[in-house]
This record gives structure tokens, C-alpha cells and sequence, in this order.
């Protein structure tokens, strides 16, 4: 059966655009929150007991949370974190790095709110952009990875329309 996860990041508050999201994808077998916004998705969460939710905490957010986890699904190894702790903003390497030392194949971060998907050598990257607050000339995003059953992996950007 195939898997779909939705990835999202950087909703600073925004409880009213997540919700939206989650409604918009409940058939997604996970959901991933890559910090800045903990407070909303906490609250998300709550509603929906009946999905799963992972979520690390950014740079924004204030509360005392782990910044790193990594997440086994569809059989593949995620490395989920904020980014801000990597220099994401000039650079993937070290984040790429610490993916492969966590023995994943997939990484996601968020904290530049640029949206990108990518393989390098073998390992998944993708930076959902920001649902809330988008840089440059991109619109409010967020991302889904889909994992067939036999193990391949696709990412697509979403924009989100109001």
C-alpha cells in the first residue's frame, strides 16, 4: 500500500492554516512538523487523536523539545530537525552528513521558508517552504512524500490556497 506523509513547517501561529492543511490531507499516514509553530500543531494534534503526529521544535519556537528525531516509515529512515543548527540557509552538507551518520535516507528540514525537493546521491531532501510566511516570491507551502509499496520515494510541493 502506498504511504503519504504531509511535511510542514514554519507555521509561526498560524493554527487556522494548518488545520487547514491536516483537514486537506487526512488521508496522509503521518504527519511531520519541522518546528516553528509547536504551539499550533501541539493544538492540531489534539484534535485529531486518530493520526499520528511528529514534530521537532525551530528556532522560533519556546519550548523545551527535542530538535532532532528520526522517523522510520514505509521503510525508509527520516531525519526530521528545524535546520537552523546547519546553516541550511548557505548550505546541505551537514545536515546530509548527520542524515547519513543517523543511517537515513530521507532529510527535512525547514527554517529558510524556500521550498525545495531534491536527491543528492542517494538521499531525499526537502525543505517544505513556510505555510505561514514564504520567502521570496513563493507562496505559503507545505510538502507530501509519497512512498510506494515497493519502496520508491516522490516529493511534491504544495501551495496552499486559501
Amino acid at each position: 500500500m502506498t504511504m503519504k506523509i504531509t511535511v510542514i513547517s514554519d507555521s509561526h501561529r498560524n493554527f487556522h492554516r494548518l488545520k487547514s492543511v491536516v483537514e486537506r490531507n487526512m488521508d496522509s499516514e503521518l504527519f511531520i512538523h519541522l518546528g516553528d509553530g509547536m504551539l499550533e500543531v501541539i493544538d492540531v494534534a489534539k484534535l485529531y487523536p486518530e493520526k499520528p503526529f511528529v514534530f521537532v521544535k525551530g528556532n522560533s519556537d519556546f519550548i523545551k523539545y527535542r530538535e532532532e528525531r528520526v522517523v522510520n516509515a514505509g521503510g525508509h529512515r527520516i531525519f526530521c530537525t528545524h535546520g537552523h543548527n546547519y546553516n541550511v540557509h548557505w548550505e546541505t552538507d551537514p545536515i546530509i552528513r548527520k542524515a547519513y551518520s543517523m543511517r537515513c535516507n530521507i532529510v527535512l528540514f525547514g527554517h529558510t521558508h524556500i521550498y525545495r525537493t531534491e536527491c543528492v546521491n542517494g538521499m531525499y531532501i526537502m525543505n517544505p517552504g513556510s505555510l505561514d510566511r514564504p520567502r521570496g516570491k513563493n507562496r505559503p507551502s507545505y510538502g507530501i512524500i509519497t512512498i510506494n509499496p515497493e519502496g520508491s520515494v516522490s516529493m511534491n510541493i504544495v501551495a496552499f490556497k486559501p
